[in-house]
């Protein structure tokens, strides 16, 4: 009995030791890891974990994984340095500035038509690129890339400051045509003829402005001068001028015309009865179709639309499908129209400034 009783107590602190020994190997190797980590740590470069500090300048820094080349690895790193540099700008940019943009830019309510032609010059002007922004150092540690990339701030906003003097130089010559071509005594479609090329130069300028107030120090760029913004204004109010004639073809289209109409005069369109008197011409065929699906009505409309001048030149068509959703058929059907006539709208847009300029 007593060997028996000394054989167990042999036995468990043989198990002790060994268990001891099991969590004294696990900790070495947590301590270990926890020491390679540390290591792999310290050899990022130094400017990655705290990027430089100095007056006037700005920096970012990107980072990632070498798969293959490299020098690939090295030019996407410098692109995500960008990224980062311009990310940090903006924050500061939009705790700066907010109000500044409104003083320098706002022209006071656009109507939806001149907002429509406004974003359709916008969205065909090619992105103002931050050139300024170079790689200053780069290294290739434990399989990755590291770029840090530099702005320097000054250099920057007077570049941007060139730009847009020589985009309001070209913008003078629009005030000139303006007064020389007595504008103001022309039909509102000859006129836009004439001015609409402006709001190109008026698109540049503000993506050059919006980069300026971005790297500058104040965040601020030139307002626009007073001949600028009466040109501006010019142009806008000749597009409410505008006298359109929605024309129905077919007589689904001549059903949904007063919503139409309805919809197309919130939008700011000067809407006319007589063809006579129009600029523009719409002549709208509509095939209108609906279903019901869990309580709910859809209506669906496929309209096809010419855009005409006075003298009945075709300046643009297209087919599209829009559509209503409600609980009621009536309702459903005003939302089609509703869609419809932004269609018309968009399209309207699209031709002035494309078949115009």
């Amino acid at each position: 009995m007593k060997q028996s009783t000394l054989a167990m107590l042999v036995m468990a602190a043989a198990l002790g030791t060994a268990l001891g020994g099991c969590a004294s190997h696990q900790q070495a190797e947590a301590k270990k890891s926890a020491a390679e980590r540390a290591q792999a740590a310290i050899e990022v470069p130094d400017w990655a974990l705290q990027p430089p500090q100095r007056t006037g300048m700005a920096y970012g820094v990107g980072s990632i994984e070498v798969l293959a080349d490299p020098a690939d690895a090295v030019r996407r790193a410098t692109e995500l340095g960008r990224i980062d540099l311009v990310s940090q700008l903006r924050v500061t940019v939009s705790g700066d500035f907010s109000s500044t943009t409104t003083e320098t830019r706002g022209t006071g309510q656009l109507t939806q038509v001149q907002k429509n032609v406004r974003n359709h010059v916008r969205s065909q002007v090619k992105p103002v690129e931050l050139e300024d922004a170079v790689l200053a150092d780069s290294e290739l540690v434990n399989g990755f890339a590291y770029a840090l990339v530099e702005l320097d701030r000054a250099a920057a906003s007077a570049r941007f400051r060139r730009l847009i003097g020589e985009v309001e130089s070209e913008l003078d010559e629009f005030v000139t045509l303006m007064d020389r071509a007595n504008v103001d005594n022309k039909a509102p479609l000859d006129a836009l003829r004439s001015l609409l090329p402006a709001l190109d130069l008026f698109a540049r300028r503000d993506a050059l402005a919006s980069q300026l107030e971005l790297v500058s120090q104040n965040h601020t760029s030139p307002a626009l001068s007073p001949e600028h913004r009466a040109l501006q204004q010019r142009i806008y109010q000749n597009l409410d001028k505008l006298r359109v004639v929605l024309n129905p073809l077919n007589d689904a289209a001549a059903a949904m015309i007063g919503d139409v109409l309805e919809a197309l005069t919130e939008q700011g369109l000067n809407i006319s009865d007589r063809d006579s008197s129009a600029d523009l011409v719409m002549d709208l065929t509509t095939e209108l179709s609906d279903k019901q699906q869990n309580g709910r009505v859809y209506v669906f409309a496929n309209s096809r639309l010419t855009i005409r001048d006075a003298s009945g030149r075709a300046l643009s068509s297209f087919n599209q499908t829009a559509k209503g959703v409600s609980g009621l058929e009536d309702l459903a059907r005003q939302k089609a129209a509703s869609a419809v006539a932004e269609q018309l709208g968009t399209e309207l847009a699209a031709t002035l400034v494309d078949k115009l300029r």
